[in-house]
């Protein structure tokens, strides 16, 4: 029995000798860890610079020629003729109101203008009785003044009458609403039979022949347009042709859209931004209605040089690693990345922000997503858009 306890025990001395001697190899040499290639989004640097000065907006579509109508006089409506998405020429009756009190009012205009036309008529006659009175010298000036004044008064009772009998038919005039231009009924405001106030709107029409884009530019981009005075806004009007102004839709991915500036206020809104009016040529095979969303870039780099602009660049704000105080972005190149220290600008619509470093250079190729788990040298690979 002890001899059976001996072996037992030296087999269980062995393996924990084993187990030991395994566990310190393994510490020694450990098995290499398998470096993770993390993807990455990335943009690239364009030109010399040239990024620098184009920006990127919010903006909105409208009609080139846009209007709420409205009835110039309050009534029930009678009949609705157009509905939203309607095509109208110049001149179609889109809405009447009831027109039986202004028929009343036109009656009663008339009934008026007869009774001053005859009330005129009898004084004139009054008038000419005793002007051959007065003319004999039957009569004294005062009552000769009295019946002249009579006439005068009946006179200017007729001309009221008239002007109240054609006020009365053009309020039943304006009982019917009609398009004052080539249009699409954009919105209606108002349901059959509704009681509708004077200048209530009811419909909305826009010319979709040509398009609007509106959007606002803050004042500071304002100040780097390339124009002799930029105090005065409606120089950007003029020298349009310096600036590459292009829309572009998200549900229309790869294509733009060349844009011309119409006009730029020059009183700033509450969030001191300038609205500025482009127009857009129609688009033939591509159905845009008013109120689409769209992004516009708008390029001020015109009469800049590329030496002017070296370094200097606009990114997207998910590029920036802030660490310590300082500025870096990753720059990829050959399967890794290496951090760029630089310094940042002003943020701009779209997310943007101007930076600025020394050893940045047009086609750098800058990560935009996941910066703060990136180290130096990492290897990653891009993902496909």
């Amino acid at each position: 029995m002890k001899h059976v306890i001996r072996i037992v025990l030296g087999i269980a001395l062995i393996a924990g000798i084993c187990y030991g001697l395994n566990i310190l190899r393994q510490e020694k040499d450990p098995e290499p860890e398998v470096e993770i290639v993390r993807p990455v989004r990335t943009v690239r640097l364009q030109g010399e610079g040239k990024d620098s000065f184009t920006r990127r907006y919010f903006g909105t579509v409208q009609g080139g020629k846009r209007a709420d109508l409205s009835f110039r006089v309050p009534g029930t409506l009678r009949k609705i003729n157009a509905e939203k998405g309607s095509s109208v020429k110049r001149g179609t009756l889109l809405a009447t109101l009831d027109p039986r009190d202004f028929n009343t009012s036109i009656s009663r205009a008339q009934s008026a203008l007869s009774q001053a036309q005859a009330q005129y008529k009898n004084a004139q006659a009054d008038f000419t009785r005793y002007e051959n009175l007065y003319k004999q010298r039957v009569i004294a000036k005062s009552q000769y003044d009295a019946y002249k004044t009579q006439v005068d008064v009946a006179k200017s009772a007729v001309d009221s009458a008239n002007a109240s009998l054609k006020s009365a038919r053009d309020a039943l005039k304006d009982t019917e609403l009609r398009a004052p231009f080539d249009g699409v009924i954009a919105d209606r405001k108002v349901e059959n039979f509704q009681d509708v106030t004077a200048k209530q709107t009811i419909f909305s029409l826009q010319d979709l022949t040509t398009l609007e884009i509106v959007f606002n530019i803050p004042d500071n981009d304002v100040l780097i347009a390339p124009v002799p005075d930029v105090k005065n806004l409606q120089d950007l009007k003029t020298h349009a042709e310096k600036f590459d102004i292009t829309a572009k839709f998200d549900a229309l991915p790869g294509k733009s859209f060349p844009l011309a500036i119409k006009e730029v206020a020059t009183q700033a809104t509450a969030s001191n931004t300038y609205p500025v009016t482009a127009t857009m040529p129609h688009q033939k095979d591509i159905r845009l209605l008013p109120g689409m969303a769209v992004n516009v870039e708008v390029d001020f780099s015109g009469g800049k040089s590329d030496s002017e602009n070296d370094g200097k660049f606009s990114v997207p704000s998910t590029a920036i690693l802030n660490e310590g105080g300082s500025n870096y972005v990753w720059r990829y190149a050959v399967g890794q990345v290496s951090r760029v220290p630089v310094n940042v600008g002003q943020i701009h619509e779209g997310g943007y922000v101007d930076i600025e470093g020394k050893t940045l250079g047009g086609g750098d190729v800058i990560v935009t997503s996941g910066v703060n788990f990136l180290h130096e040298g990492q290897k990653v690979r891009l993902m496909e858009e």
